[in-house]
């Protein structure tokens, strides 16, 4: 925004017709002796909300005062005078739409009671429009079972990208614990902890909070979560849709960093039967520090029941190798044929030197 300063100088106050719009609190006694002061927004203010009411005070002038017929209010060079509460001590106006963002003129003219014409402008900067901070959903992968011992905890946070994001885990009612966060793929957050012998937690409750400028939201995870020393080891990861009573036996631990976290692939990114309202998408997972990660990412589109398949093409077919801190991202392009009801099938499975991970399948549906 831009910045402006007043001087001792008249001219740092806009002036029109020989008309000065006087602050009392900033000049000297003897210039106060004017007839329009005390406006809001102030003089060359910033960050002035869009909703923001324009007033001013009216002053008499040597014992001459204004004539309340002759006044005429203006913003932006529309005439708002009919809209406008206008008294014998002040004005004021309240928009019926948000002021634009940036620079606004108020000009206010009127005649004295003596028939003078006097006119008297000033602006203000609005602040520019800011998405409405949001989450859409806080979810973990300790729902539905007890985490033990070397396995990881993943809590993921969907919701306003680019934000300043916090995960508090609440362990039993009593303590607070801030888990670390990554945005691992735009409005997608992700926070880990690598569960030992001394997480103890009965009922734990999973809370994001997130802060962009001068917004801030919380949302809790719906299902609480456990930590248990005799719980068996192993993350909760997502199941095979043609089996999905069977999750993954825990893999061999191996020496170095990857024994904190399970090598098969988590997608922190969408679910099983998520939609896509975008033309190509982009995954986004978790898997042991520096594993690779074949993706294989088919699309189909069928009518009749599945009867009649007008189209099937492979997207993706790659491996990748996540980073150290065990990340991993896709980008899956749109089919040749894009249509609503698309059928998205991704299929995963990591490897680490001799260790090869169970394969992980999910779908997603094309709005």
């Amino acid at each position: 925004m831009k910045k402006s300063s007043f001087t001792h100088s008249l001219s740092a106050i806009a002036l029109i017709s020989a008309s000065y719009l006087i602050l009392p609190a900033l000049l000297p006694a003897p210039l106060l002796a004017q007839q329009v002061s005390n406006v809001s927004p102030g003089l060359n203010s910033d960050d002035v909300p869009a909703d923001a009411s324009i007033s001013g005070v009216f002053r008499k002038k040597d014992g001459v005062g204004v004539d309340l017929n002759s006044v005429r209010i203006y913003v932006n060079d529309q005439d708002v005078t009919n809209r406008s509460t206008i008294t014998a001590n002040f004005f004021s106006y309240r928009p019926d739409r948000p002021l634009s963002p940036g620079t606004n003129q108020v000009k206010v003219a009127y005649k004295d009671e003596k028939g003078k014409d006097r006119t008297v402008i000033w602006t203000f900067d609005v602040q520019q429009p800011q998405a409405k901070v949001e989450i859409t959903s806080v979810t973990h992968n300790a729902e539905s079972k007890a985490l033990g011992p070397g396995s990881t905890f993943l809590a993921t946070i969907k919701g306003t990208p680019n934000a300043n994001t916090r995960v508090l885990l609440v362990e039993n009612g009593k303590g607070v614990r801030q888990l670390p966060v990554q945005e691992v793929s735009p409005g997608v957050y992700v926070a880990t902890l690598n569960v030992t012998a001394n997480d103890n937690i009965s009922e734990g409750i999973v809370v994001a909070r997130l802060q962009r400028q001068n917004q801030t939201t919380f949302r809790a995870a719906s299902q609480p979560l456990v930590l248990s020393k005799q719980a068996s080891s192993g993350e909760i990861p997502p199941t095979q849709p043609n089996n999905p009573n069977q999750p993954e036996k825990p893999t061999r631990p191996n020496n170095g960093q990857s024994n904190n976290r399970p090598l098969r692939p988590l997608f922190t990114s969408h679910q099983n039967g998520d939609r896509i309202n975008t033309r190509g998408f982009i995954l986004t997972g978790q898997t042991q520090p520096n594993a690779q990660v074949k993706v294989k990412v088919t699309a189909s589109l069928s009518i009749l029941g599945g009867f009649v398949n007008l189209s099937n093409s492979t997207l993706v077919d790659e491996t990748i190798t996540a980073d150290s801190q065990g990340n991993f991202q896709v980008d899956v392009p749109p089919p040749p044929t894009l249509a609503p009801g698309t059928q998205y099938t991704i299929q995963a499975v990591a490897k680490n030197k001799d260790e090869t991970s169970q394969a992980v399948q999910f779908g997603l549906v094309q709005e």
